[in-house]
């Protein structure tokens, strides 16, 4: 046989857990609602065959929903028990005034009484008529539940159960404008109205206006209507300045052409503050009543803290958006992030991990610096930045830090990339390119141009915060950030507009175009670091803007190659021949070559006086 239903209406979830677990001992089928609005809709979903409802419960009282069930035709015959703490003759004649069928006193002690009532009265009450509220449970819907106890139930119910539609409609939505709809929608069941305006004060003296024109009434009565909202929250709030006007239309115009008759506007309040009104419009004559207006009063005092709280999570929002745009401006948003999410001990840790710096430096800014006047020198470095950190950024480059005209930058951390070395040397050829975008009007440049020298290195460092408990830098230290800065500095020297490490050519070689400019000991280091210059593409094979110190021709470097290898063998005559050939290579394309011209001259140098004999073909910087 299948089991009986037993519906439960009991907000204790203590008391619904013990009750449940004897009822289900004893071999009933049983569902549970913690209020009475959600056990009368359950009633449609469940089919409870006894009902058994606490007195005290939230939106509807248990003889409240005890009444609304006994009117009803479908569900009037299904039997239902009072369960109840409260003073039993109190508790009794409520039952008894809403329709029970019987009252136990609510313990644990007397589960084995309620046992036997619904035994009892399972079996001596009619049958219910299943299929009839399976009709009406197709009809059942919030609105119609309204018009079921507006009708049937005292107005304070009927209250009762419109916050209680307004609790549900808070735990649903979360936007601003659903939430107003919501209420909006939700005031159909208040009051016959055509169309209606909520005027909400925002942040920074804004205003936010909903406007429902329900009815579809022309767009000439809608602008009329929405004149007078305007007006009349204006001189309600008479001390507001707006700034800022945001009109959401919620129904588009129609064709009605009816005139309003009766009109209100209410103020919204929460926590004791008036923050917005609602303006209701209906074409009946004197329509807001004393019970109708009441109940308008009693429906929006509860939505007010609704369309509150959800106005603060939407300032909130919108300022936390403007918070990390204006941080954004000085800290990297990855760094934010990890800020945000870590805690305070969590965000002063460190760690050692493989990234690829980059440093870049105006060339001759000092002789620019000299000539410029300070305002005019501080506006080119902004839009200088801009380009350059646009670019860098775009490669998923931090920036680090400014430092006078240089800029340092980290890939790989915070956010870890596939690459870190080509993604940094990526961005730095975008920034080569970039170079000629960059406005210098109101400058006095140096006779050789506008220029930048790039250094790439690629290695471990101690990425993290560093600094102490009132001001702390996201940043990288190590030997590999020193060696990356140095590179930079010796862009000068080879005439060059980005070197990089061996090891930065290590992790990228297969990516660009490399050609070894020369094996160094940078000051303060002891081992060899090659060196190499970059290239973006093969000439013939660039696009027509490529700046030619991006491009290089396939035997110029073939023939720079051999050149460099024999003269890493002493083979100072043949080295010169293939050195040579480069230059002249190059010179037909209108482009000196100081690299091949630099080993020339070592050439001459060596033929002339030797190096030792345990020289490495490396030379030692004494410059940084």
């Amino acid at each position: 046989m299948d089991k009986r239903r037993v519906l439960i209406f009991e907000d204790s979830e203590i008391f619904a857990d013990m009750l449940l677990e004897f009822l289900n001992e004893q071999g009933y089928e049983t569902a549970r609602a913690e209020n009475g609005l959600e056990g009368i809709k359950m009633v449609y979903s469940f089919f409870p065959e006894i009902i058994v409802t606490d007195v005290e419960m939230p939106l509807f009282k248990g003889y409240q929903s005890t009444r609304l069930l006994k009117s009803r035709p479908a569900t009037q015959k299904i039997p239902i028990i009072m369960f109840t703490s409260l003073g039993e003759s109190k508790d009794k004649f409520w039952g008894e005034q809403a329709g029970a069928d019987c009252y136990v006193e609510k313990a644990p002690e007397n589960f084995e009484k309620l046992a036997r009532e619904i035994q009892r009265l399972l079996q001596e009450s009619p049958p219910v008529d299943y299929e009839l509220i399976k009709r009406e449970a197709r009809r059942i819907t919030d609105d119609s539940l309204i018009e079921m106890i507006n009708s049937l139930l005292d107005n304070k119910l009927f209250q009762t159960t419109l916050v209680g539609l307004l609790a549900e409609l808070s735990a649903k939505v979360s936007s601003l404008p659903d939430t107003v709809a919501g209420i909006i929608q939700l005031l159909n069941n208040v009051c016959q109205y055509e169309i209606c305006s909520i005027i909400i004060k925002d942040a920074d003296s804004g205003l936010l206006i909903y406007n429902a024109n329900t009815a579809g009434l022309t767009e000439a009565i809608a602008e009329d209507f929405g004149a007078i909202t305007i007006a009349d929250f204006n001189a309600h709030f008479s001390d507001y300045k707006v700034q800022t006007k945001d009109v959401q239309e919620l129904y588009p115009p129609g064709k009605k052409g009816k005139r309003m008759e009766s009109y209100i506007f209410i103020p919204l309040a929460s926590s004791g503050e008036e923050f917005a009104t609602i303006h209701i419009g209906t074409p009946i004559k004197e329509y807001f009543s004393p019970v109708i207006t009441e109940n308008l009063r009693v429906f929006l005092a509860a939505a007010a803290p609704i369309l509150a709280n959800v106005l603060r999570i939407r300032q909130m929002e919108i300022l936390q958006k403007k918070t990390r745009a204006a941080f954004a401006r000085y800290v990297p948003i990855d760094v934010m992030d990890e800020i945000i999410k870590k805690s305070e001990t969590q965000s002063s840790q460190s760690e050692t991990r493989n990234v690829a710096i980059l440093f870049s430096d105006i060339r001759s800014f000092t002789k620019i610096s000299e000539k410029t006047p300070a305002q005019e020198l501080v506006n080119f470095l902004n839009i200088y930045f801009t380009v350059m950190g646009n670019e860098i950024v775009s490669e998923g480059g931090n920036i680090d830090k400014f430092i006078g005209d240089a800029i340092m930058a980290i890939f790989g951390a915070p956010k870890t990339l596939e690459n870190a070395s080509s993604s940094a040397i990526r961005a730095a050829i975008k920034m080569v390119q970039a170079i000629s975008s960059v406005d210098t009007a109101g400058i006095t440049l140096p006779p050789g141009g506008f220029g930048a020298g790039i250094g790439i290195n690629f290695g471990d460092c101690v990425v993290g915060n560093i600094g102490f408990q009132d001001k702390l830098d996201y940043t990288v230290i190590g030997d590999n950030v020193n060696l990356a800065s140095r590179l930079e500095g010796i862009t000068k020297y080879y005439h060059q507009s980005i070197i990089v490490s061996e090891n930065a050519y290590g992790a990228a070689k297969n990516d660009f175009i490399f050609r070894k400019a020369d094996s160094v000991r940078v000051k303060g280091k002891d081992q060899p670091v090659g060196l190499y210059t970059v290239y973006a593409a093969w000439r013939g094979e660039a696009a027509d803007n490529m700046p030619e110190i991006l491009v290089i021709e396939y035997e110029a470097l073939d023939n720079y190659n051999k050149g460099l290898k024999l003269y890493a063998m002493r083979e100072w005559e043949t080295a010169k021949q293939y050195f040579q050939k480069t230059l002249s290579i190059f010179e037909k394309t209108g482009v000196e070559d100081y690299l091949s011209a630099l080993y020339l001259e070592r050439i001459s140098e060596f033929q002339a006086n030797p190096p030792p004999p345990d020289w490495d073909a490396t030379i030692t910087m004494t410059e940084k």
